[in-house]
């Protein structure tokens, strides 16, 4: 009883709080459908106590202006389900029966409506379901019994149960608060009966005002009685209408019950009868069984005995005969046997308490096995190496060489210290064979004194002969090399110590071939590799003599970057036969400490080879009087050579360099200059393996500092402010042009020379070549310009000769004037003999045909002056005597005779 009315009060309660209107209007409708409500969330949310202020800015003061109420989104994922979707579930529940669960109800449609006529008749009041309902209590009382006691106020149920909800809750909407306030407040001043009714079974209560004589008490408490008797009956009526729709259930639990038992006792049955028949065979198999397993199970137990036995004494005689084959050095089948030993104990033996420390022992003698043939490999590998003649690997092993044997021993131990071991030895035996070489260089100091001053002596004297034998005014100073008697005995030290390391480096190479093949004859090919650690012996033996080369240099005082070229060619070529060759005999390996060291004293060499050239350009520039000198023999065979030319046959030096049957006057430093470049050229072809591209890169730096030099001095007048010459003359000019076409004509051979070069180098560079390429391509334009400017000089001095001249000239009597006649045999005359035998014919007409212009141009301003028109007068008679004198005067000269003069274009000009 008391469950179903919690049940109706539940329900109830629902209804009562999904429904706002409830606390204003007098009637409740219960309908099956649920209840579904709308309002402001901010209301439902927030503190009623709170302004209409604060609850609408609730939202908005958190979360921005951008927050907008809206209801939750359906569920778009759950499908429309129906209890038909749940069939097969309560099937499989149904065919549980047998195992005594109660079957499942199917409830029909029938039971469903019956179901909706229940929830439709308990319509109680939810104060008789509420868990504070008690008589005891006057409020209380006075609900339930309206009318018998006298109350200031009286309240319905549903005005109780409306309080109840009050104080139980926080927040409630404002509209049902107003509301139920102004009911209170109508009840409270109204002396007249209110009445309150509800529809579908719901309490109707008429309460009357306690001060009103119309009704007595009697007629209230029948009227009571006869509704919580209506509600009483109510409520039975449901309970048996619940039990008899559950009683299929009791009936279902009963049978299931009775099945059960009858399954159980059928089940003990059958246990009793198999616990039976396991006793019979206990009894007569078997114990017979048992006892004959435990008879083999005996024997098997005495078997492993005896062989336990067996392997302990096995493993009693392992010491004593580890120590005979010590004796006699076979040291690989010790280790076997020890091997064998802890494998025994390991698997036979390893739960004796007796022989808990016996593989400690076994471990000692392991380790002092393996340091034994490590010691006897060592000593061996000495010998080998001291040992000149060659090895030989052996057909048959039992007469293989004790080496290998104890280094296949080794290799099965795994000791990695072996590798080690060679690696020592190795290195040793070369470091000893590098100093031996040093102590035998040693003893030659002396007489590598005596030798030095011998050749300081004749060098001096040589020196002394060269100079009184000397005849041409071109001079070409030699490279200083103040050490070059010392130097060749640092190249036969060096010599020494090459070859010896060479030789020790084959005896290591022939040992490590010997070790590797008789490792692939055993098919050990999973160990470190020989080749490797040669190579590394390698890298450490050259690192070895760049240290001895230098304390060599060092102690004969040579210095590389003051070698002279033949004697570094010499050095470059001696230590690149050694890299050769030890590259030749092993194809993988690469020379890198010596290729490094070579790289260091080349760039060294280089840069003073540079910096020493630079400034006798410079100071020969310096000094340089701007003369025209002869040109010695092997200046003009070297330029033969490099154009491939026919020698002449004149074995003396000539006045000017003939390149193509044209003639080159050349200054000194012209000609020092073509000396400097063949020496950068030779160099570049003895150093072809490693420094072309520098050697290019200085030499075009070379060229550009004669060109940027001579520019300074002839055409800034630096000559003259240094005092070597007292002014530039046009012979000067001339012969500085010559000398530029000179460098200009030989720097294509120059590049093609550098270009062949650079295929042969051992790592040539496509970007390094364009590079060199567009820098000659730059210092030829550089030098065609410098030409171009020094030809405009020369024509700007005659320009301003001419001017003056020609700014006097007067047409009179008588012909040919004064003026011409100064202008062709002073100023064009003296010209003409200044530059004609320096420049090329083809300058010559150049320059020749630029004066005639300017000529013209000058004569045309100076006749627009006299106002001298071509009108055949007497004035126009006298000049054309005088154009004719200056025509047969010019044309005259050597080179001119086919030279167009066009004198009419005056008067086109004019």
């Amino acid at each position: 009883m008391s469950h179903l009315l919690l049940s109706s009060s539940n329900n109830r309660k629902k209804l009562i709080d999904g429904d706002s209107s409830t606390a204003t209007s007098t009637t409740t409708t219960t309908t099956t459908m649920p209840t579904f409500f709308q309002s402001n969330l901010a209301c439902v949310l927030n503190d009623p106590k709170k302004t209409r202020a604060e609850i609408s800015t609730f939202f908005t003061k958190t979360w921005g202006n951008s927050f907008i109420d809206r209801l939750p989104d359906p569920l778009t994922r759950l499908g429309d389900y129906s209890l038909n979707d749940f069939e097969t579930y309560f099937n499989s529940l149904r065919k549980s029966e047998k195992y005594g669960r109660p079957r499942l109800q199917q409830y029909s449609s029938n039971d469903s409506n019956v179901s909706q006529k229940t929830n439709s008749v308990i319509n109680i009041p939810q104060l008789f379901l509420s868990s504070q309902f008690t008589l005891s209590d006057t409020s209380t009382f006075n609900l339930v019994f309206p009318g018998i006691i006298p109350v200031s106020r009286s309240l319905s149920p549903l005005h109780f149960e409306q309080q109840q909800q009050q104080q139980q809750k926080t927040r409630t909407t404002s509209t049902s608060s107003d509301r139920s306030e102004g009911n209170y407040r109508r009840q409270s001043t109204s002396s007249t009966t209110s009445s309150k009714s509800t529809t579908n079974g719901t309490l109707s209560v008429i309460v009357q005002n306690s001060s009103s004589p119309k009704h007595s008490i009697s007629s209230t408490t029948r009227l009571l009685q006869d509704k919580y008797t209506h509600y009483l009956d109510e409520v039975e009526l449901l309970i048996s209408r619940a039990l008899s729709t559950k009683s299929h259930c009791f009936h279902d639990a009963v049978r299931s019950h009775d099945e059960i038992q009858s399954f159980l006792n059928t089940t003990r049955h059958a246990i009793s009868s198999l616990r039976g028949e396991l006793s019979n065979y206990d009894s007569q198999s078997l114990l017979t069984l048992l006892r004959l397993y435990r008879l083999l199970r005996q024997r098997q137990n005495q078997s492993k005995l005896l062989k336990r036995l067996e392997s302990l004494s096995v493993v009693k005689q392992t010491h004593m005969q580890v120590r005979a084959l010590l004796t006699t050095s076979d040291y690989l089948s010790a280790l076997d046997l020890i091997d064998e030993t802890r494998e025994i104990i390991s698997t036979q033996l390893n739960d004796l308490i007796c022989l808990r420390f016996y593989d400690t022992q076994l471990n000692e003698f392991y380790l002092l096995i393996v340091s034994l043939m490590r010691q006897e490999f060592g000593q061996y590998l000495t010998n080998q190496l001291l040992t000149q003649q060659d090895l030989t690997l052996s057909n048959d092993y039992i007469e293989e060489d004790k080496l290998i044997t104890i280094l296949i021993g080794l290799i099965r131990v795994k000791d990695e210290k072996y590798m080690d071991e060679i690696r020592s030895k190795f290195e040793q035996f070369m470091l000893d064979i590098i100093e031996r070489a040093i102590s035998s260089n040693s003893k030659d100091t002396a007489l590598d004194k005596s030798n030095k001053t011998t050749i300081k002596n004749n060098s001096e004297q040589s020196s002394l002969n060269d100079e009184s034998s000397t005849t041409t005014r071109y001079t070409y100073p030699s490279s200083i090399n103040s050490n070059s008697g010392s130097f060749s005995s640092w190249i036969r030290s060096a010599n020494t110590i090459l070859t010896s390391t060479e030789q020790g480096l084959n005896r290591l190479r022939n040992i490590s071939q010997y070790i590797n093949d008789a490792l692939l004859k055993h098919q050990l090919n999973n160990i470190p590799s020989i080749t490797l650690l040669l190579h590394n012996i390698y890298d450490i033996i050259e690192d070895r003599l760049t240290v001895v080369l230098n304390q060599e240099c060092t102690r004969y005082q040579v210095h590389f970057e003051r070698l002279s070229l033949d004697e570094y060619a010499q050095m470059v070529k001696l230590i690149e036969n050694f890299i050769s060759n030890i590259n030749g005999y092993d194809k993988k390996y690469n020379s890198r400490p010596l290729k490094t060291f070579l790289q260091t004293q080349t760039s060294k060499f280089l840069t003073h080879f540079h910096d020493e050239r630079k400034q006798r350009v410079a100071q020969t520039l310096d000094n340089e009087q701007w003369k025209q000198v002869p040109v010695p023999r092997s200046i003009q065979n070297s330029v033969d050579e490099l154009f491939n030319l026919s020698s002449s046959i004149n074995p003396n030096s000539s006045e000017t360099l003939i390149i193509d049957n044209e003639n080159f006057v050349l200054s000194n430093s012209a000609l020092h200059l073509f000396m400097l470049v063949l020496d950068y050229c030779s160099c570049a072809q003895l150093l072809v393996s490693s420094s072309v591209n520098d050697i290019d890169h200085r030499l075009i730096e070379l060229l550009k500092l004669f060109n940027s030099k001579t520019c300074q001095l002839v055409l800034g007048a630096g000559a003259v402010k240094l005092g070597k010459i007292k002014t530039i003359s046009a012979k000067i000019l001339a012969i500085t042009c010559r000398c530029l076409q000179f460098i200009k004509i030989i720097l294509p051979k120059i590049r093609a020379h550098f270009d062949q070069l650079q295929t042969l180098s051992e790592s040539p560079s496509t970007i390094s070549s364009i590079s060199s390429a567009k820098q000659f391509e730059q210092l030829i334009k550089l030098y065609s310009e410098h030409t171009d400017e020094i030809h405009g000089k020369l024509i700007s001095i005659i320009e301003s000769t001419f001017g003056d001249t020609l700014s006097s000239y007067e047409v009179r009597a008588p012909m040919p004037s004064d003026c011409f006649r100064t202008l062709v045999t002073r100023h064009i005359t003296s010209f003409y003999n200044a530059v004609a035998r320096i420049v090329s014919p083809s300058d010559l007409i150049l320059l020749f045909t630029r004066l005639n212009s300017i000529f013209k141009q000058l004569l045309a301003k100076r006749l627009r002056q006299l106002r001298i028109a071509n009108d055949g007068g007497p004035q126009h008679g006298l000049l054309t005597s005088d154009l004719l004198y200056y025509i047969k005067q010019v044309q005259s000269f050597p080179g001119l005779e086919m030279l167009e003069l066009h004198v009419d274009e005056i008067w086109t000009t004019n």
